[in-house]
């Protein structure tokens, strides 16, 4: 099998006609592909012979506990349904780590039932400050409302922007918005200052109708957003009593803490059932203080540079360095772990998938490594985690059973 008969099986996957044989056969070249070479995937340039790989890959799998007969249907099937090609770097750690993390037993992925449940998708409810409640995966593209002279329109993207139409926007004073998404949703929304947010599964954003005439724009958050934040001019009196323009602050209030933005993007992950709040800055500064009772209100405040991540917790505020790319994994389609224990891990797949999580044992000490996409159905997820030879997944329903694999 050369060039030619892989560039078929490529067009097939995309295509959603593989066979369960191909697809195994396909994610094992990967696999091998992936430990011999370094550089990006180049389907026009390759030259080995396909037969002799797999005969090598065959060799290691049965190494780690795969029986030969098993081989044609162990499906690790985890790459999304679209820009395969782009994304083949990642998957292929993924598919590595895990099959090298600890031996394979094939009764994790016996042990999953027929059923599936499909993955999350652009969800949202939006409350306007009259209390009317909109649903917005039901409602039309084009113009929703209008409030404040604020125009609020959806895309054929799925997006939510606000339009000034009317630059006095009388009576918009603490009048607010309030956007949510629930278990299975996402949502991207642009504010009335032209910020954009992206906010994940059972997040909830509070906003004022509009930011004109005041001295900061503050939001209140529950949940995970991402943020690309606007710069918006204003003019303040001096000391000298002349106007100066400055730049008008972005505060994010959420479980805790406030994070402080000029222009920036930045994640924050603040979830009411995690015991850290995450803000993570990807561009600009930001600076982050506690408030409320969870921690000591004179805990010092950290300004973050790109690359950084503040956590909080109730002994304070701490500051490290992180892979950005893992804090934002979730709003370019993936669920990234490192390390992660795997009752945090179930959390983000329960959020995604709607599904309620019970579990037969103690899976703290089980920690996950890798990405895969979150755009597949829940099966192929938990197939990836079950490779970790340690777990097995039982599916009932709108339930995931987490049991420990029987020897």
């Amino acid at each position: 099998m050369l060039e030619k008969e892989i560039s078929i099986l490529v067009e097939k996957y995309k295509n959603g006609t593989l066979t369960d044989e191909e697809s195994a056969f396909l994610n094992a070249w990967y696999i091998k592909y992936a430990q011999e070479k370094s550089s990006s995937f180049d389907i026009e340039n390759l030259d080995e012979n396909l037969d002799q790989l797999w005969g090598s890959v065959e060799e290691n799998l049965v190494a780690h506990g795969f029986r030969t007969e098993r081989l044609k249907t162990a499906k690790v099937s985890l790459w999304p349904r679209i820009a395969v090609a782009a994304s083949v770097l990642v998957v292929l750690g993924t598919a590595l780590y895990f099959f090298k993390a600890s031996p394979v037993k094939e009764k994790s992925i016996d042990r999953l039932v027929a059923a599936d449940i499909k993955p999350g998708s652009n969800k949202a409810f939006l409350t306007l400050a009259d209390g009317s409640r909109i649903s917005l995966n039901d409602v039309a593209n084009g113009e929703l409302a209008s409030q404040a002279g604020i125009t609020i329109t959806k895309t054929k993207n799925g997006q939510l922007i606000y339009t000034i139409a009317d630059k006095q926007l009388a009576g918009s004073e603490d009048k607010f918005n309030t956007i949510e998404t629930p278990r299975g949703g996402q949502y991207q929304i642009n504010l009335p200052d032209g910020s954009r947010v992206w906010l994940n599964a059972e997040t909830k954003l509070k906003f004022p109708v509009s930011f004109a005439d005041k001295k900061q724009r503050k939001v209140q958050l529950t949940g995970e957003a991402y943020f690309e934040v606007a710069k918006v001019m204003q003019k303040e009196q001096g000391l000298d009593r002349k106007d100066k323009v400055t730049r008008m602050p972005f505060i994010v209030a959420s479980k805790g803490q406030e994070v402080e933005v000029l222009g920036t993007h930045f994640n924050v992950n603040a979830y009411s059932d995690k015991i850290l709040t995450k803000t993570t800055l990807l561009e600009g500064a930001v600076r982050v203080s506690s408030s409320g009772q969870i921690v000591n209100r004179h805990a010092k405040p950290v300004n973050l540079i790109p690359g950084q991540q503040a956590s909080l917790s109730p002994g304070g505020l701490t500051l490290k360095n992180v892979d950005t790319e893992e804090a934002i994994a979730w709003k370019n389609g993936q669920f990234m772990f490192s390390n992660e224990p795997l009752p945090e891990v179930m959390k983000e797949i329960s959020r995604w998938y709607d599904v309620d999580v019970a579990y037969k044992g103690d899976f703290s000490a089980v920690v996950i490594g890798g990405s895969v996409s979150k755009f597949t159905n829940i099966k192929e997820v938990l197939d990836v985690l079950a490779l970790t030879g340690k777990i097995s997944f039982k599916i009932e329903g709108q339930k995931v059973i987490v049991s420990p694999l029987a020897n």
